[in-house]
């Protein structure tokens, strides 16, 4: 665990029976219009690359603010220590942990977590639109709980299936666009001695963001409405039948690496690089997360779901988001909506993508921040044009007993357990005892 004080009170401030940094009150008053009594502001974050988010923030804020003392923690085991926080009235006043490890719903339906309405309200930092109006309405939409949204997306990252350019182009593969294509190449692949697809087994529902959601949803746009609502017979729609039917079909012939049920995305991924297999679910973020591990020739390369025609598909957004536990203290939130504003300021965000290859979770991002992403990530979002319709799949999130069963009922799938029906009938019952309370 690391901890870092990046704004501190000016010495004057330290001294004992003294005033603040300014001598009188009028001069040691904030830009905000209160006193320059002592303030800290404290931020939490998963301990990863997106710590970098803030740097720029944060120097911002120090220089507006030198009387302010914003405390950031880089912390292994956020999402673990997050509850008890919360529970004792100690939490930070800005958290932020992966949000599959932890119930974010939850605690926003305890009342533990501060509505973010009125911030979404405010102006952007350049002055030009509301936050609302600048931040990815995917991510805004997945923290919506009634009429309220609790989380602000921190990343705007998209799921996707790649395959090696080089490789296709030995081979004369093409790319497919629609399902028989797809199938049909998958035979091509498995008689020229490479198995088509390998996933994460350590983490299915990677392979449900990229290829089973989005063929659910080309099949029938309302089939993910009715997964994300928990609605009674949701796993059981047609559409959602037939993809798991198509998933057994690659199953029965071959068509998916058995050694990834053992495996967790890196290892995967390796496999991929070394031309084992022909496709890998993933998403905008692999070319940096393989950094260093790709060969010169490989061209990593995108694409999306196969649709149901050749014009249209869809692929999930992947949204990492940050909270605001509840906030009581006035003063201390007028401090964050500015961090706020900085935080999603176009400087920042290309301040992000040169320094992490990651898309800061912006509704428009510029033709400068674009060009600072990896090659393949520009290309996905190139891609992501009118024809790509961008999914939120809230179900992962909202439910964590289903997310859970869906990664189970996947691997045993693979692993000949069950079949496409009783996959469906296990994630049927898992959602509706969600609903009876068992």
């Amino acid at each position: 665990m690391k901890k870092r004080v990046v704004a501190i009170l000016c010495a004057g401030a330290l001294l004992a029976g003294l005033a603040g940094c300014g001598g009188s009150s009028s001069e040691g008053e904030t830009a905000k219009g209160g006193d320059s009594e002592e303030m800290t502001i404290s931020i939490m974050w998963q301990q990863e690359v997106s710590e970098q988010f803030w740097d720029l923030p944060l120097e911002k804020f120090q220089e507006a603010h030198p009387d302010v003392k914003v405390e950031f923690e880089s912390n292994a085991k956020a999402s673990e220590v997050i509850r008890n926080l919360l529970n004792v009235q100690e939490a930070p006043d800005i958290f932020y942990s992966w949000i599959s490890d932890v119930d974010y719903y939850g605690f926003a339906e305890e009342g533990l977590l501060y509505p973010v309405d009125d911030i979404l309200e405010e102006q952007n930092a350049e002055g030009t639109k509301t936050l609302g109006e600048t931040i990815f309405s995917a991510g805004l939409e997945m923290g919506k709980i009634g009429d309220s949204h609790y989380f602000l997306p921190t990343s705007k990252l998209i799921a996707g299936n790649f395959y090696s350019g080089k490789l296709f182009q030995e081979k004369g593969w093409e790319v497919p666009k629609t399902w028989e294509e797809y199938l049909a190449l998958c035979g091509q692949i498995k008689d020229g001695g490479v198995t088509p697809m390998i996933y994460a087994g350590v983490y299915p529902f990677m392979l449900a963001d990229a290829f089973l959601v989005p063929m659910m949803y080309n099949l029938d746009p309302q089939s993910l409405e009715a997964i994300n609502q928990n609605e009674p017979g949701a796993w059981k729609q047609p559409a959602v039948l037939e993809v798991i039917q198509r998933l057994e079909e690659m199953r029965d012939a071959g068509y998916i690496d058995k050694n990834s049920l053992a495996m967790d995305h890196i290892q995967s991924q390796i496999d991929f690089i070394g031309n084992k297999d022909a496709f890998v679910p993933s998403g905008s973020w692999l070319e940096g997360e393989m950094e260093g591990q790709w060969p010169q020739d490989f061209q990593l390369s995108p694409m999306y779901a196969p649709g149901e025609d050749s014009e249209k598909t869809s692929s999930t957004a992947v949204v990492e988001c940050m909270v605001l536990p509840k906030q009581e203290d006035d003063k201390k939130l007028e401090y964050i909506k500015e961090l706020v504003q900085l935080f999603y300021s176009e400087e920042n965000a290309q301040y992000v993508a040169e320094n992490t290859g990651f898309m800061l979770a912006l509704e428009e991002q510029s033709d400068e921040v674009m060009s600072a992403l990896p090659e393949s990530a520009q290309a996905m979002w190139e891609m992501a044009d009118d024809n790509v319709t961008i999914l939120s799949a809230t179900y992962k999130v909202r439910y964590k007993e289903v997310l859970e069963e869906l990664n189970n009922c996947i691997n045993a799938l693979i692993q000949e357990e069950i079949n496409a029906e009783e996959f469906c009938e296990r994630m049927d019952q898992t959602a509706q005892e969600i609903e009876s309370g068992e």
